[in-house]
């Protein structure tokens, strides 16, 4: 029961109006069952009085107004919860996502994170709001159950203790149901995530390309058919329990007002007068009634309460690195050191070992090696999306691991290769903001620039206001790949890093593009400190210093004459990439 206060206490801090709605409707509905039941014995009490039918008439008359104004007020209330429950199931979603700033990095690579995440994200928000919602129900409905004991148990109390009886059976055969069902939604959700992974790929451009040109379709629809497999295996498995217990139950509670009428008839019948046979007889018809409401409503309620245990859970959820508040950089970046630093994924395996570079402000520093040298990852670490298993890194002197995640990258920041864009402006996509005046506007522009995409952008009937892919605007702009690069470089430019990393910044470029990058990113990012990490070498010959990676170590550094001057593997690398585009004579 303790998810079940905490999601009331959840929505009542969202909505206080609405605790004051449930109290309203608690009061309103106590009232509204005893109204039938006081009425129905006047009216019998006074035609065997022989009373003028007149006043029966207007008692009638004014029971049904007070009912009918109570019921009114009740269908106005739903239309608050209606609006409360989109407001709050919209609130809350926004918190989930939010949670990832509390999350480290290799949560997303845990596939049981990635199910139980997913699965808030998706009903953990409406399961909150339903327990909430049940709960309050549940309240009212007990709070309307006693005024009806209070008129059973003066005539007997084995009316209320048989109805009580049932009502506790029914509510332990639902809490056999929701333990069911929830292990059924554990297991099932693995598999369920790859259903969605097939619709992903079969609903995204960029997936289209290879559907239409190669028999990769068959490989995705055996593997959602064998996903699809699964799910039913599991639902087979626990759906005969699920029924069999779902049948008791509602016997049981078929079982409710017969049981009570039976034992009232058998038990007072003879000590009752007319009126009073029939209060009780609608006081049964109604006390039936709300036992059912409360069963189902336990029954309901535990349901979603099994479920919200998931949310709850992920809620609580802390990480190591972030959300972590400890101390910010001080002052502005001057200074970044890597000492013996070894990195391992598994803690088994180091992708790097004993890693030392120095970067100080200004400089333009190049990272290079083959691919799977550890460029992407020392980028990781540079970001503390990882701590190192050995050494450390420091940022002004400063132990990267005394330093608030957060703050290192509002110094620090980088662009990887795969760039995603979003369904937004090519302003937005670069700010990662909306514009709020003309000196946003011209940063944008500013970005453009250094990219090397200012031309391609202004050339546009909308400019920086382009919508960015189809997705939501059939006359977006589809940025190629090496387009995309750009506006990457353009996004990093943009957000005023201190210390700006280019991961593969020109992987997707032709040699001129890159050249012209490169030259754009020297000349407006004079005053920046930059650290190029590349497989391709074109990069490194104006670089302040160049560090090779080969096997998660460096091997080689110094700056481009320096390195050629030592006749080892930079050279041979160097020499066999430019004579690629130069000739085989080149460097003889």
């Amino acid at each position: 029961m303790k998810n079940s206060f905490k999601s009331c206490k959840i929505l009542i801090q969202y909505y206080p109006l609405y605790l004051v709605e449930q109290i309203v409707k608690t009061l309103i509905s106590i009232l509204t069952p005893l109204i039938p039941i006081y009425v129905s014995g006047q009216i019998v009490e006074r035609f065997l009085n022989k009373d003028n039918l007149s006043s029966i008439i207007m008692m009638t008359f004014i029971a049904f107004t007070i009912f009918l104004i109570c019921e009114f007020i009740l269908y106005l209330f739903t239309f608050y919860e209606g609006y409360v429950q989109r407001k709050f199931c919209a609130k809350l979603s926004t918190v989930f996502y939010k949670k990832l700033s509390s999350i480290d990095y290799d949560f997303h690579e845990n596939p049981t994170f990635l199910n139980e995440y997913t699965r808030s994200l998706e009903e953990g928000v409406n399961h909150i709001y339903s327990t909430a919602n049940y709960t309050f129900s549940l309240i009212i409905n007990i709070c309307q159950s006693f005024s009806i004991f209070a008129i059973l148990f003066t005539m007997h109390y084995l009316t209320v203790i048989y109805a009580i009886l049932l009502g506790i059976i029914y509510f332990l055969i639902r809490i056999r149901m929701g333990k069911i069902n929830h292990k059924n939604q554990t297991l099932s959700r693995p598999y369920r995530r790859h259903t969605w992974y097939s619709n992903r790929a079969f609903t995204l451009k960029d997936d289209i390309a290879d559907l239409k040109t190669s028999n990769i379709e068959e490989i995705l629809l055996e593997n959602n058919n064998i996903a699809h497999d699964k799910m039913i295996q599991i639902i087979d498995k626990y759906r005969l329990r699920v029924a069999i217990l779902n049948f008791i139950g509602e016997v049981l509670m078929m079982l409710i007002y017969p049981g009570i009428l039976a034992i009232l008839t058998y038990l007072t019948i003879e000590g009752v007068g007319l009126p009073e046979f029939t209060i009780l007889a609608t006081a049964a018809t109604t006390l039936s009634d709300l036992i059912n409401r409360i069963s189902s409503s336990f029954g309901q309620m535990q349901d979603v309460l099994v479920e919200c245990k998931v949310p709850f859970d992920l809620m609580k959820m802390k990480g190591k690195i972030e959300g972590v508040i400890l101390n910010n950089v001080p002052g502005e970046f001057k200074s970044l050191k890597v000492e013996h630093m070894t990195f391992s994924y598994d803690g088994k395996n180091n992708c790097l070992e004993d890693i030392n570079l120095n970067i100080n402000k200004g400089e333009k520093i190049a990272i290079v090696g083959s691919n799977g040298a550890g460029k992407t990852t020392l980028v990781k670490l540079l970001l503390r999306l990882y701590d190192s298993s050995q050494g450390a890194i420091y940022i002004n002197n400063q132990d990267y691991k005394e330093t608030t995640a957060k703050d290192i990258r509002l110094h620090v920041g980088a662009v990887f290769q795969n760039i995603e864009t979003y369904a937004m402006t090519i302003a937005e996509n670069i700010l990662l903001r909306t514009p709020q005046n003309e000196e946003d506007i011209k940063l944008v522009y500013d970005a453009l620039k250094f990219s090397g995409l200012y031309d391609n952008v202004i050339a546009l009937p909308n400019g920086i206001n382009t919508q960015v892919t189809r997705e939501f605007d059939k006359n977006g702009m589809i940025f190629s790949g090496g387009q995309n690069q750009k506006l990457a470089i353009a996004r990093g430019y943009a957000q005023h890093y201190e210390l700006f990393i280019l991961d593969e910044p020109s992987s997707a470029l032709d040699p001129l593009a890159e050249a012209k990058v490169y030259q754009n990113m020297l000349e407006l990012g004079k005053d920046r400190t930059i650290v190029f990490i590349s497989h391709r070498l074109t990069t490194t010959v104006n670089a302040d210093k160049i560090y090779l990676f080969e096997q998660g170590k460096i091997i080689e550094e110094g700056n481009h004459q320096e390195m050629m001057d030592k006749n080892g593997i930079y050279k041979k690398m160097f020499l066999s990439q430019s004579s690629k585009y130069l000739g085989e004579k080149y460097g003889n």
